[in-house]
């Protein structure tokens, strides 16, 4: 499962090999933005933030963001291992279920919901 805050490695696509931490998950959807990769381009007109009040525009032109990227194409990195792993779920001494690193057995960063 991966976590906003993660830092994670592409596996596929244009973008493979690059690693990034995760800003937003979109679990409904299967995704997940990932900060500085998949970055495209949007053009945006000009327009009016507050309508007939008059005042401050918007601005265009072109805008750069991160697209979402599928949450399979994405592989937690170990913070202990530096290395691509898988997670699994364990019971630690405290009796609660935590995400370990399947290669080193450390225990990974935990959500900010579940604390």
């Amino acid at each position: 499962m991966i976590l906003k805050g993660d830092t994670v490695m592409i596996r596929r696509g244009k973008e493979r090999g690059k690693r990034g931490t995760v800003k937003a998950v979109y679990p409904s959807l299967g995704t997940a933005t990932v900060e500085g990769v998949n970055v495209v381009k949007r053009h945006a007109k000009q327009g009016s933030k507050s309508g007939h009040m008059g005042g401050a525009t918007q601005t265009g032109g072109i805008i750069e963001k991160e697209a979402p990227l599928p949450i399979a194409a994405l592989q937690y990195v170990c913070e202990k291992c530096k290395a691509p792993v898988r997670l699994r779920h364990g019971r630690a001494r405290d009796g609660g279920l935590h995400r370990i690193c399947a290669r080193c057995g450390e225990p990974a960063r935990e959500s900010a919901k579940g604390a």
